[in-house]
């Protein structure tokens, strides 16, 4: 039988009204570090959305954050195969790439998502991840530019202070580092970043070395 004669091809109703508020559920949760949980709230808008690209490219971070860099490179590509200036997913992209170790492709795709000024979330993390960057590559003067530069975009962003903070000790001044971190943790003393930026103080104020940061 032809496709004529069968009657015309159903379309596919997407309820990007019901999906929202998964989305937006997703968007908090990983604002929370509920990685699994995220991923789980953007599974169901997809299945309500399957073409919304701002479910797809927040389940790419979700995905990313449980350390799934090829399902979340899989992810991300294919966002921005379908929009190319989509910010989010390119900051997101440089964060798999660096932790798939290609540094120098991870700073040209970062340095693309801090230069664009439709999303200025996608320029806080290019510079939080380029801060990450050059902390990898134990360049603590740039790493610390580039932390403040995302303090600087978004105020609330604990987990850049603690970064910050890291980048200072890992340099040689530890007053700057717990300066920092009594910063970080004032403006949000509850969150996981605030209360790690006071246990760094108080591993640091005994003399000690915060785990992780030689």
């Amino acid at each position: 039988m032809s496709q004529a004669a069968a009657g015309p091809t159903r379309q596919v109703r997407e309820d990007h009204l019901g999906a929202s508020t998964f989305i937006e559920k997703g968007w908090h949760l990983i604002a929370q570090g509920e990685y699994p949980a995220a991923e789980n709230a953007l599974g169901t808008a997809l299945g309500l959305a399957p073409s919304d690209l701002r479910a797809k490219s927040l389940l790419g971070w979700a995905v990313m954050r449980q350390g799934k860099y090829d399902d979340a490179m899989t992810i991300l590509n294919g966002v921005l195969s379908i929009d190319p200036a989509n910010g989010m997913a390119r900051a997101n992209l440089g964060y798999v790439q660096l932790r798939l170790g290609l540094v120098r492709e991870a700073e040209e795709t970062l340095r693309l998502a801090v230069q664009q000024s439709r999303d200025p979330k996608a320029a806080l993390y290019g510079n939080f991840y380029l801060g990450l960057l050059h902390s990898s590559v134990s360049d603590c003067a740039r790493a610390q530019d580039f932390f403040a530069k995302s303090i600087a975009l978004g105020p609330n962003f604990i987990e850049a202070y603690y970064e910050l903070g890291r980048a200072h000790w890992v340099g040689g001044d530890e007053a700057a580092a717990d300066r920092v971190w009594s910063e970080g943790n004032s403006a949000n003393r509850f969150s996981l970043w605030g209360r790690r930026c006071a246990e760094a103080m108080r591993v640091v104020r005994a003399g000690l070395e915060p785990h992780g940061f030689s």
